[in-house]
């Protein structure tokens, strides 16, 4: 008897298993919109488009940047899309990245409303982004969080003692450049 219960649940279990292998197969930016934060990391590999798709237009080079950026004042914002090299990428979630400019600067990229995040093996690779720039003068404490994120040591985040000016960039969406 005991042996006729446990078939109609082992057939159950099997018919679940079947219809989750035969599902679709979806594209990975539609699924990311449909994922929780922690899984809505795509790979650099399969897709190349996070966040808002866009088409490029007028994209800045690294160096184009770093002259906007010296010509903003505190408050000023302005819409443009740049390229440039990812130096860093937070390694809990792939939430920012610091895209590399001239005389040893970076931008600290943040994404709109944290609707997407990059790979965070995306240090290395060309990135194309289109948001606003801005600068900002981060606190001590948002420092200290960006520092863990990126897996600082505890002596070089305890050293970070008080605010600086940054350069800061929300994209609506990015693009790696193969």
């Amino acid at each position: 008897m005991k042996k006729l219960l446990l078939l109609p649940i082992l057939l159950m279990f099997l018919a679940c298993g079947q219809q989750n292998s035969t599902e679709e197969k979806k594209d990975p930016i539609e699924q990311s919109t449909e994922t929780s934060s922690e899984e809505k990391e795509l790979s650099i590999l399969t897709d190349d488009q996070f966040g808002e798709s866009f088409q490029n237009k007028e994209i800045k080079k690294a160096e184009d940047m770093l002259k906007i950026y010296q010509d903003l004042s505190l408050g000023d914002t302005l819409q443009v899309q740049f390229q440039s090299q990812v130096q860093s990428v937070c390694a809990k979630k792939g939430c920012w990245m610091k895209l590399d400019i001239p005389e040893d600067m970076n931008v600290h990229v943040t994404f709109k409303d944290y609707g997407f995040f990059v790979p965070k093996d995306s240090k290395g690779h060309e990135m194309v982004v289109e948001g606003r720039a801005f600068i900002e003068e981060t606190d001590v404490e948002t420092l200290k969080h960006y520092a863990e994120d990126a897996g600082e040591s505890e002596e070089d985040i305890a050293a970070i003692t008080s605010p600086e000016m940054n350069y800061r960039f929300i994209a609506e969406g990015a693009k790696a450049v193969k």
